[in-house]
């Protein structure tokens, strides 16, 4: 496990998915809204996070309720945000979003009223634990002061640039880092269409470092100083984009993973670059970032996102036939899951997504469809109805990140069963 310190900026993601993307002064209803964290530096974060790293963001944080969420969101994630700067006024970063499902594309509004993370913010922050420092290309003049005091001080760190799009005094930074991962965009904004042409030139504006550039579907394409020969590694098919949202950000964050585990610091980048390469594939083929770690034997598909369910909600989740096989419950922040099975007769509660809940007094309890039994919350109990002194069979699950998952280990299994003996 390495010690990781990124420097950039937290957003808020408001996510439209939408079937096609709408015309200009029409009127669109979307297929479903997601809210989650972004950020380059932060998504990078929250996929180098999976793999057990210790992640520390230093950003601007405001206390308004955007910001309050982001780091809500970010602390359920494991980041540690004891290096950002807080501050009491402003609005978080917040980037609007339209994800097209028929083709995985997406288009961003971004609205942005807080003051960068500067020089004075980041003189506060203790160095000396980290083994990486990834820093995102804005705010230039003062990440160039950054970059070159990280660059001065002692000890052996490995120091990373994300250029992402052109900024004022971009060039400032270019001497600094030992890596330095380009967009397509940025390449294609100073008028490069061929990949080597543009890292041969970028070559010349940083001597010292790797240079990275990610091409979208056409893979990733390397250049190390010590040869400076443009290295390319292609990408694999994909039979349907899903999200492609912070693609680049999990191929930085592949990359800086498998050079972390190399002990030789003068093994080529290659096997860094196609691991990257590899986990952005992934990342496209999915909504968000949950479970990129996981080998594709051992990955869980989710039973649902966290805003499929409200405060008060609950969701049947694993269809059998149409019918499904296990409720999720959501009561404020607990969730709780139970097969669908009435103990009464073993039918199902119900045979739709919703529809399991019903008001009693204060509360809310499960209700079977069939004969009317009733089921609090906490451990399944009957309350009401046919089968008194019977509980609901509880099913472990985990949350990791913002979905849910089934943890179907069999010391969880036992203590489900121990808590519910009537099951």
């Amino acid at each position: 496990m390495a010690i990781i310190l990124g420097i950039g900026i937290a957003t808020l993601d408001i996510i439209n998915e939408v079937d096609h993307y709408p015309s200009e002064d029409s009127e669109q209803r979307a297929l479903a809204q997601r809210r989650r964290t972004g950020g380059n530096v932060t998504n990078t974060l929250t996929v180098l996070r999976q793999f057990n790293h210790h992640c520390a963001l230093a950003a601007v944080l405001t206390q308004d309720t955007n910001g309050q969420l982001i780091q809500e969101k970010l602390s359920q994630r494991g980041l540690d945000l004891s290096s950002s700067h807080r501050i009491g006024f402003g609005h978080a970063p917040t980037s609007y979003i339209t994800l097209n499902r028929s083709n995985g594309s997406r288009t961003i509004l971004h609205y942005r009223d807080l003051p960068e993370l500067d020089l004075n913010a980041f003189l506060k922050i203790d160095l000396t634990p980290f083994d990486w420092l990834h820093f995102e290309g804005r705010h230039c003049m003062d990440t160039a002061a950054m970059l070159a005091l990280a660059r001065s001080m002692s000890g052996t760190r490995t120091l990373s640039l994300e250029i992402e799009k052109e900024r004022p005094f971009l060039a400032q930074l270019f001497t600094f880092p030992d890596v330095i991962f380009f967009s397509r965009a940025f390449a294609e904004g100073r008028n490069f269409t061929d990949p080597e042409a543009f890292l041969t030139q970028a070559h010349r504006w940083a001597p010292q470092a790797v240079l990275v550039l990610g091409w979208g579907d056409a893979g990733a394409h390397w250049l190390e100083p010590q040869n400076a020969i443009v290295q390319t590694l292609p990408s694999q098919p994909i039979a349907h984009v899903v999200d492609s949202i912070g693609a680049g950000d999990t191929l930085i964050a592949g990359i800086i993973h498998a050079r972390l585990h190399q002990t030789d610091p003068h093994t080529d980048w290659s096997h860094a670059v196609e691991f990257g390469v590899r986990l952005a594939e992934r990342k496209i083929q999915q909504i968000g970032f949950d479970g990129l770690a996981q080998t594709e034997d051992t990955a869980a598909k989710p039973l649902c996102h966290l805003d499929d369910l409200g405060p008060a909600d609950a969701l049947g989740v694993l269809p059998v036939n149409g019918v499904p096989s296990m409720i999720l419950v959501r009561t404020g922040k607990t969730l709780r899951a139970f097969r669908n099975v009435c103990p009464h007769n073993g039918s199902p509660l119900a045979k739709t997504q919703r529809g399991y809940l019903v008001n009693k007094l204060d509360d809310i309890e499960l209700r079977c469809a069939v004969h009317n039994a009733h089921f609090e919350l906490a451990a399944g109990a009957c309350t009401q109805g046919p089968c008194p002194g019977t509980h609901l069979q509880a099913v472990p699950i985990r949350v990791t990140g913002e979905h849910v998952f089934l943890d179907a280990t069999p010391e969880k299994q036992e203590r489900a069963k121990a808590e519910n003996p009537g099951a």
